[in-house]
């Protein structure tokens, strides 16, 4: 029986199609929804940099994604969830690796069912360290579906 789910979400369409397939699966089985953002550590790009200079934000790099990008990701990813019928979701923030943050997440938050967006990545990077998702169905110890 499934009970949560853990939904990651990027922003990206594919993260948004499994969001609209974990709130089919969560209203019809009455199981919560964890939406999790993760803050990837890297650079900034030069754009977020510039804005952060303009508007005089100071602060480490994740201080300035979670401001500027995860709050708005993560409140749209909420409020989609709530318009398909979702009233028992929780939403968190975390910094790192996105695979290891989301099985970590997981794998020690009782959640039964990982629904997330797989995208293919098209750099040399992604061809030989593979695809988060990818991870994620080797990492968590619960089912994993990936929505394209």
């Amino acid at each position: 029986m499934v009970k949560k789910i853990l939904v990651p979400v990027d922003g990206s369409d594919h993260a948004f199609k499994a969001l609209d397939l974990a709130a089919d699966l969560a209203v019809r089985k009455e199981t919560s929804v964890v939406l999790l953002y993760v803050i990837a550590s890297r650079e900034l790009p030069a754009s977020i940099r510039h804005f952060a200079e303009v508007e005089h934000i100071d602060g480490p790099p994740e201080w300035i994604y979670e401001k500027l990008v995860a709050k708005n990701i993560v409140q749209t990813a909420l409020e989609r969830a709530q318009e398909k019928g979702l009233t028992r979701i929780e939403t968190i923030l975390r910094e790192g690796d996105p695979a290891k943050v989301i099985a970590d997440i997981a794998n020690t938050q009782d959640v039964d069912m990982v629904v997330m967006g797989t995208r293919g990545l098209s750099d040399v990077r992604g061809v030989l360290l593979g695809s988060v998702a990818h991870k994620v169905s080797h990492l968590a110890h619960c089912t994993v579906i990936t929505v394209k």
